[in-house]
């Protein structure tokens, strides 16, 4: 099985971060006349998309045996069976539970994830913390790919 992700960001974060940048946009401009009248509501903007859609390009992927995440990769009989986390699950594995060696890729708009406990005892990394917004399909991906 085949599993692909892309890490979007959500709509609203969009609508934050324009509002934002042309705060910022006005707090430049502060009644110049000249370039400092336009470019500050075109560059500010442009800057705030372009790292919106920088975020909106990492992706999860379970494929031939292999789970790929934003900077790591590593072979599926590398870990135990998964386990999904809700929301409670979640939190708590980004704070009380947390272990200081786990490897941890999880946006702040992800809900739920999956975890992963790593096989290898002479790995010094417990688990994998793999934010999602499909945790039981990840989970299925996980479980059934060769």
């Amino acid at each position: 099985m085949t599993y692909r992700e892309i890490w979007r960001v959500p709509v609203w974060w969009a609508v934050i971060g324009l509002g934002v940048g042309l705060g910022a946009a006005a707090e430049v401009h502060q009644g110049a006349g000249g370039l400092r009248a336009v470019l500050p509501y075109v560059l500010i903007p442009l800057v705030v998309l372009g790292a919106l859609l920088y975020l909106s390009r990492q992706r999860v992927l379970v494929q031939y045996g292999v789970l790929h995440v934003p900077g790591a990769r590593a072979p599926l009989d590398a870990f135990d069976p998964p386990e999904t986390l809700d929301r409670e699950g979640l939190r708590l594995y980004l704070g009380p539970a947390a272990k200081r060696h786990a490897w941890v890729v999880v946006k702040p708009w992800h809900h739920a994830a999956v975890l992963l406990a790593v096989r290898d005892p002479e790995d010094q990394t417990p688990y994998w913390l793999v934010g999602t917004r499909h945790p039981e399909a990840l989970a299925a991906a996980v479980r059934t790919s060769p």
